[in-house]
């Protein structure tokens, strides 16, 4: 494993907008990490976290993730799928060999100073191993007694593979399923941060009324166009809850974000068709604001200690503003 020799942080300078930003996370500071050698590792994520740290400092705090996929199966002869190849970790140890199981995604959290000697935090194979030896054997067993959730999952992997690590981890996110996420930390494992995504297709026009077109276009752009244009928007909802005898319902869910969201803006011309935006600029930023505004109370509602946390919406994909509650 390559050791990397140099982290470089890309900055963007700072925009001035006028969002309150106790509403409006948009993180340009740091806006990516790249290593300048060794070959490309996509499991690997590292990202700098804000801290007081001084920017010329030599060891700011960071964070790690890294992504383990595996499947659960429903085998007796659990023994046997633990000494089955590790041929294609990348997609997954245990393999699915047979239909009859899960096929899971974990990322595991860690966050600290790196060594000033090799630059690493800790070494991801060392995160591997310790799911792998320390959690999957206790996660087979669950499933196989069908006791496996998210939830479970997640909190199972924080409290089995960190013995032993130099490094505590610090949060688990578990996928089971497409643009489902579900998020356990270290801190407070009773509390669960689910993260679900939506889509909508929608037009809209960047303008300002008070201004003429040749003004428009000079602030807004293409995005000015007198027709509009479209896009195909992403919607990320995020959401605090207890882990109860009472378990927040994901339907629920679904049925709040479809009705005060997804009903309401899809294959419309936000401009025209929706009354949110009759005074208002359809732009990313208060599309993200508005979500937050329609969601926060319908949310709490749903019981379970819920509330609703941020909102982030994809206007491309590489374009995306998130909003906190």
């Amino acid at each position: 494993m390559p050791i990397f020799s140099v982290l470089q942080a890309t900055f963007r300078p700072q925009t001035t907008r006028n969002y309150p930003s106790s509403q409006v996370a948009l993180p340009r500071t740091f806006s990516r990490l790249r290593r300048t050698t060794g070959p490309r590792l996509p499991n690997r994520r590292i990202s700098v976290r804000r801290s007081t740290h001084r920017l010329n400092a030599p060891n700011p705090v960071l964070t790690l993730t890294r992504n383990i996929r595996f499947s659960l199966t429903r085998t007796l002869d659990r023994a046997a799928v633990l000494n089955t190849p590790r041929g294609n970790t990348h997609a997954g140890w245990p393999s699915m060999d047979t239909l009859a199981g899960s096929a899971w995604e974990a990322t595991i959290e860690v966050r600290g100073l790196p060594d000033p000697r090799t630059g690493y935090l800790v070494g991801i194979d060392q995160l591997d191993l310790a799911v792998r030896t320390r959690s999957i054997p206790r996660l087979l067993e669950a499933h196989a007694a069908g006791e496996c959730s998210a939830v479970s999952v997640a909190r199972t992997i924080l409290e089995t593979a960190g013995s032993g690590l130099t490094v505590k981890i610090h949060a688990v996110e578990v996928e089971v399923e497409p643009k489902t996420r579900w998020r356990v930390e270290s801190g407070d494992m009773s509390m669960v941060l689910i993260q679900r995504r939506y889509e909508f297709s929608a037009s809209h026009r960047l303008h300002l009324p008070e201004l003429d077109d040749a003004a428009n276009e000079a602030l807004f752009g293409k995005c000015s166009n007198p027709n509009g244009h479209g896009h195909n928007y992403e919607v990320e909802v995020r959401i605090e809850t207890r882990d109860s005898e009472t378990p927040l319902s994901i339907l629920a869910v679904d049925d709040a974000v479809n009705s005060l969201l997804i009903d309401r803006f899809d294959h419309k011309h936000l401009n025209l068709d929706v009354d949110d935006f009759k005074e208002r600029v359809p732009s990313v930023e208060n599309i993200a604001s508005r979500c937050v505004e329609l969601l926060r109370e319908p949310i709490s509602a749903l019981g379970s200690d819920s509330r609703l946390h941020a909102v982030k919406v994809w206007e491309t994909p590489r374009t995306a503003c998130t909003v906190l509650a």
